[in-house]
């Protein structure tokens, strides 16, 4: 593929655009922008823009003049700003044309064909103010009789006037996207046709293991109120609460560890409290809570008067 040359947003046509005019009208914006307009195509350059594709052709520097077959006149009447901002705006609502390679060959010129997917028309351009525009910019138009406003990342910088085209032309153009979109459509509806089927299926599952859930939880619920409905045993206190003075003293040794507490004379007036197991370990605190020595029985004991 053969590279195109680009002297900035332009290729070498748009020089060959300009010398092929009869009238070129040039325009220098207060921010030093350089507007240069031929009836059919609109340039917005920079002076290194100018210089490269412009001043080859008018042999002269930019401002405000009007040159008509070859003949420079001072001051330019037509606002080319106001033209090109009015454009861009107005292309602002409509949509990214997107090239055809149906193309239209008039009596004048070959015009390159673009279709707006948005707005549903198809619009026609000359082939030369086309090429004039670096390769990769996109175009905007608000409609199929409106001019066509050329974009690099985001900035306009051209607008191209569009050929009038006849009815049949711009019919055959929009067939051959909308008959696409058709084909894709078809496509697109049988894989949602698949996804739905599938999500059926996915559904009719859930409700299954929904239904075993409710099914479980019911026999759960059943078998709790089973158990609410049985009867309560009674609780068994595994050691009563100590009542006279001989149990609470008992009580009271039987707290340490490895020592056991035994009451003899329980019913007698004088109960005797004999401790036994490993009360060696715990000696002090023993004698302290108030116990004596048998040497007779080798055991602490507490008389319960």
């Amino acid at each position: 593929m053969k590279k195109i040359k680009v002297m900035g947003n332009y290729t070498p046509d748009a020089t060959k655009a300009l010398k092929g005019s009869d009238k070129i009208i040039c325009r220098t914006a207060d921010d030093g922008t350089i507007y240069i307009c031929t009836g059919y195509v609109l340039y917005k350059m920079t002076g290194a823009e100018y210089a490269a594709a412009a001043q080859p052709v008018t042999c002269c520097e930019p401002g405000n003049w009007t040159i008509t077959n070859g003949e420079k006149q001072d001051g330019a009447t037509f606002d080319a700003v106001k033209i090109f901002t009015d454009a861009t705006k107005a292309a602002e609502t409509g949509g990214t044309l997107t090239r055809c390679p149906l193309n239209l060959d008039t009596e004048k010129a070959l015009a390159w064909s673009y279709y707006s997917a948005d707005k549903d028309f198809a619009a026609f351009y000359n082939c030369k103010y086309i090429s004039a525009l670096h390769p990769g910019a996109t175009f905007r138009a608000a409609g199929a009789t409106s001019g066509a406003v050329a974009y690099m990342d985001g900035e306009p910088f051209a607008m191209v006037m569009p050929i009038r085209p006849e009815t049949k032309p711009a019919e055959a153009v929009k067939a051959y996207f909308t008959q696409a979109d058709k084909t894709k459509t078809a496509a697109e509806a049988d894989k949602l046709r698949d996804k739905l089927t599938a999500a059926r299926a996915e559904i009719a599952q859930a409700q299954d293991e929904i239904e075993a859930l409710r099914a479980q939880i019911a026999q759960q619920a059943a078998e709790l109120e089973a158990l609410r409905s049985a009867p309560q045993a009674e609780p068994v206190n595994e050691k009563p609460e100590p009542k006279t003075a001989a149990e609470l003293i008992a009580a009271r040794f039987a707290g340490l560890e490895g020592v056991t507490a035994t009451i003899k004379g329980a019913q007698t007036a004088a109960p005797v409290v004999w401790l036994a197991g490993e009360t060696e370990k715990h000696a002090d605190a023993i004698k302290a809570a108030g116990a004596k020595w048998s040497n007779k029985k080798s055991a602490f004991y507490v008389r319960v008067a």
